[in-house]
């Protein structure tokens, strides 16, 4: 074990002898993991994992496994290394991923194989964002905004030390994974320090497959090893802080398309922030934040680097809060700047510069039984490219750039019409600039297994969307659905064409030996629409001992309408029955199929054709013991699982098809995990 690692564990065991020996962790009644709103009120987030949910979804070791479950929300499914979230049918930039509030400038949005230097092990909470309140943030995330959060820098005074250590692991890669973070402070100085380290082998194959990356019983080149932590100090006081903070990831991983292909991922972020509090009678606050990214990451050909991704940038914001107008107000300034390139032996993008600068504002407010929040934001953003320049590469062509000024707006409203009944409803435009690779890609790309084109030409992407809800809760007993339906004027998306090409680019016929499938990013007319469901109610009470039902369901129709055909990796219909048996307060039993209807609405140029449905049976046992170890002081959460009991084949309708029938769903798999709390 390395120093770095010895020294997050005894900080943490300093942190269990040190705190007080009267405070006391009180972890309550946490063992359900209760269904969150799928129409969140206006400025709040729409779905939160925080606290025990986050931690029984952390196994996976990506964001999108630790959202999985949650209603709207999907994830890209490249196997277990690579899992973007998706967000009711939108991926790639148009959902935007923050840390600690500031834009993780990495590669995952690029191609499905690229993870993001986000491991949940390493954070205390994850929001996902919609409507005025995205807008905070970004204008052209139309899915969303998943707002992940570790806390390194204090803004409120921290005293004495608090933290958290856990382990845990599963049979279905042989996972071990640990992590600690720890709190502490004098009330004046606070310091925040976390680690995390993961390992995983090729995960174990469903009952029945034996398809080509099948290799005795597990699939080939889906291993991992993921390390990182984070060290951030701050000087804290009544009325304001500032901070500053330092963190690395680094994540190996295998590409399952080719398994003479390996990632090797590092990403390294600085980050910055200080806030003055009670500013004036009419300024609640100021904060500035600033941040610098070193990404890079190499595709690997039999260990010799074939392609390297390198994203280096900075972003500064400041954000001041007001109330105004009857309503409380965020609103101020953010820039944004970066460059991006791949190259190499594959040569995929030339080195390209993209400059974001952006106003916002966004208010909420309440009046009787309404409550109301709204934003606006616009956005000045240049993307440019060097061409061929000093890559050397002719494909990529003269030096250009394009400039684009995206509006974005939103408007939320919220109405009690009944005792606990509320009706919501949301009306958002928002408009997005192309992206970097969208314009100026042109080049073979080994861990898609694809050749994939920009568009220069791309005008910036323009949609409408209403959403309309209700929420109803009493007790124990919870009930959300939202309706929405999505308008796009100029729908960005990589589309598969019946071309193929070389590793040059030449277009040559798709049975030659060097052919790779041709995929092109387009604008198009499309329309979503979908629902969503979330509901929660006992069935039976013996006291001690209660049973509750719950369901989650997500439908969503996808359509390119330029081409009369469906939109390319859209989840099908799927609904999630639950029985929870709640032994006691603190423990819980949880039994659950994931049911997903075959998905046949696919493009024709669709290789891998339609996806077979499914049902994925779980069993889950969670609770809380409080207190442990002979203290008041520390707490303890775990959980055991049980996964796809009946080792199921099931194939993710949202991966790209050059590999989905190569990644099924891992086959049955025990899990446990245990976290201390102190």
């Amino acid at each position: 074990m390395s120093r770095h690692w010895v020294s997050v564990a005894v900080l943490s065991a300093l942190g269990v002898g040190v705190s007080q020996a009267d405070s006391v962790v009180d972890l309550g009644q946490i063992a359900i993991d209760a269904p969150p709103s799928v129409v969140g009120m206006p400025g709040e987030p729409t779905v939160v994992r925080a606290g025990a949910s986050l931690f029984t979804h952390q196994d996976g070791g990506t964001l999108g496994a630790a959202l999985a479950g949650l209603p709207g929300l999907d994830s890209t499914w490249y196997g277990p290394n690579s899992n973007r979230p998706i967000v009711r049918g939108l991926d790639g930039h148009r959902v935007a991923i923050l840390t600690d509030g500031m834009p993780s400038l990495d590669a995952s949005a690029v191609s499905y194989d690229h993870n993001a230097p986000v491991n949940p092990l390493s954070l205390n909470k994850i929001e996902v964002l919609r409507g005025p309140a995205a807008l905070r943030y970004s204008g052209g995330a139309a899915g969303g905004v998943i707002a992940a959060e570790d806390d390194a820098i204090a803004l409120r005074p921290v005293n004495g030390v608090s933290g958290r250590v856990q382990l845990q692991g599963d049979t279905a890669s042989r996972r071990l994974a640990t992590a600690t973070s720890v709190d502490a402070g004098n009330g004046l100085y606070a310091l925040h320090v976390d680690g995390f380290a993961s390992h995983a082998g090729d995960y174990a194959a469903p009952g029945g497959y034996r398809g080509g990356s099948w290799v005795d019983g597990r699939i080939d080149n889906s291993g991992s090893a993921q390390r990182g932590g984070t060290l951030g100090f701050s000087l804290t006081g009544d009325q304001g802080a500032v901070g500053f903070s330092i963190g690395q990831t680094r994540d190996r991983y295998g590409v399952i398309v080719d398994p003479a292909t390996t990632i090797d991922m590092r990403s390294t972020q600085y980050a910055f922030k200080a806030e003055r509090r009670q500013v004036a009678d009419w300024l609640n606050s100021v904060q500035l934040s600033a941040n610098h990214t070193n990404y890079q990451h190499q595709e690997l050909d039999n260990g010799v680097p074939a392609t390297t991704f390198l994203n280096r940038g900075n972003s500064l914001r400041l954000a001041l809060n007001s109330d105004a107008l009857g309503m409380n107000w965020d609103y101020g300034l953010q820039y944004t700047g970066f460059q991006f390139s791949a190259l190499g032996d594959e040569s995929f993008l030339p080195v390209t510069h993209t400059r974001q600068w952006s106003g916002f504002a966004v208010g909420q407010g309440a009046a009787d039984r309404w409550h109301y929040s709204l934003g606006l934001r616009g956005e000045r953003v240049s993307v440019s490219s060097d061409g061929e320049g000093a890559s050397g590469v002719a494909r990529f062509g003269a030096a250009q750039t394009q400039t684009s000024t995206p509006i974005s707006a939103s408007l939320s409203v919220a109405y009690e019409f009944a005792p606990n009944w509320q009706a919501i409803a949301t009306l958002s435009h928002n408009e997005r600039a192309p992206a970097f690779d969208e314009l100026y890609a042109n080049g073979p790309h080994d861990a898609t297994a694809a050749y994939e084109l920009g568009d220069p030409t791309l005008s910036r992407e323009r949609s409408h969307t209403l959403e309309a809800g209700l929420r109803w809760e009493a007790g124990e007993a919870k009930f959300s659905t939202t309706g929405y339906i999505s308008q796009y004027q100029n729908f960005i998306g990589l589309m598969g064409t019946d071309r193929c090409r070389d590793g040059d680019g030449l277009v040559v016929a798709c049975d030659a030996a060097d052919a790779l499938p041709e995929f092109d990013y387009q604008g198009v007319r499309a329309r979503l629409v979908g629902v969503e469901l979330s509901a929660q109610h006992p069935l039976a009470d013996w006291g001690a001992q209660k049973l509750s039902g719950r369901l989650t369901a997500n439908i969503l129709r996808a359509d390119n309408l330029t081409a009369g055909e469906p939109l390319p990796r859209i989840a099908p219909y799927s609904f999630t029955p639950a029985l929870i048996w709640q032994m006691n307060p603190s423990v819980s039993v949880e039994l659950n199929a994931v049911l997903a209807a075959r998905q046949t609405r696919v493009p024709a140029t669709d290789t891998a054709g339609a996806t077979p449905g499914y049902a994925l049976v779980n069993l889950k046992a969670s609770g809380s013991l409080a207190p442990v170890l002979g203290t008041q002081a520390v707490g303890a959460l775990w959980y055991v699982s049980l996964d796809n009991l009946t080792n199921r084949t099931a194939y993710a309708a949202t991966s790209i098809d050059t590999m989905r029938l190569l990644a099924p769903k891992p086959g049955r798999s025990l899990g446990a995990g245990v976290q201390l709390v102190f």
